[in-house]
């Protein structure tokens, strides 16, 4: 009578003596719903864990490549710069993709040079991305340039220029910059206003002929420093938070297909 009592019990109790949850059906064994739901819920909240630190690292490795001038002088600016100039952005275009990423290159109707060899027309080139400290130009507006040499980035291009330059947008004309003077409106740059300081650390102009024909004179490349490429960093980010969607996607499905087998 005992022996048939202790054979009976595996086949009616809802847990094993370990307390793993395993119910004993006609000698089969079958995980606890309470169990199956348990488990779901931690991997569910896992993967949407792991998609939240995805997401956290694409905005933080954004944030932290970000370009970040470190305050400079007008005296000091005009002092880096191979050439400086004011004239109005005629032309611009997008290189492909090469060794130092794709680059922005414009073409620059010159009326008055400060520093480097006069010309009626420059080239210069800047990042396309303002996070790789890149400077974007508008097509008619005018402009004071700082450039340095940037013989080798893009050929045709023999200076180089970015957001840390000192460029800033101006009145439109013809003549010498003045104190006070504002760029156009909807044009601010953060460089600010052409100041008294900036006048002076400019000095006299040359005023250039629109018949000039040369460019300005290439000199060879000097080391800069480079900023590191942001988007890869971002772009394998995102792509890590996609697997795991694609993972929560599917758990979620399976899980559904089986519920309803």
């Amino acid at each position: 009578m005992i022996n048939a009592v202790v054979g009976e019990m595996p086949e009616s109790r809802a847990y094993d003596s370990r307390g793993t949850g395993l119910q004993h059906h006609g000698g089969m064994h079958h995980r606890h719903p309470r169990t199956a739901a348990r488990s779901s819920s931690v991997t569910l909240r896992l993967l949407a864990l792991l998609a939240l630190v995805a997401a956290l690292v694409t905005v933080t490795s954004t944030a932290a490549h970000a370009c970040k001038c470190a305050e400079m002088t007008p005296a000091a600016a005009v002092a880096n710069a191979k050439a400086v100039f004011t004239g109005t952005a005629t032309a611009a275009r997008v290189t492909e993709s090469g060794p130092v990423g794709a680059r922005a290159v414009y073409t620059f109707r010159a009326d008055n040079v400060y520093k480097g060899t006069p010309a009626a027309r420059y080239t210069v080139t800047t990042n396309v991305d303002s996070a790789a400290c890149g400077y974007s130009f508008t097509k008619g507006t005018r402009y004071l340039v700082f450039a340095t040499s940037g013989t080798g980035i893009v050929p045709e291009a023999g200076l180089s220029s970015g957001s840390c330059a000192g460029n800033r947008p101006v009145a439109p004309g013809t003549g010498p910059l003045r104190p006070t003077e504002e760029g156009p409106p909807g044009q601010a740059g953060p460089a600010g206003p052409v100041d008294a300081a900036l006048v002076a650390a400019l000095g006299s102009p040359t005023r250039v002929s629109a018949m000039s024909p040369q460019g300005v004179q290439a000199q060879p490349a000097r080391a800069t420093a480079t900023s590191l490429d942001w988007r890869w960093t971002a772009t394998g980010a995102a792509l890590v938070a996609l697997i795991l969607i694609a993972g929560l996607t599917l758990i979620i499905r399976r899980r559904r297909a089986a519920r309803q087998s």
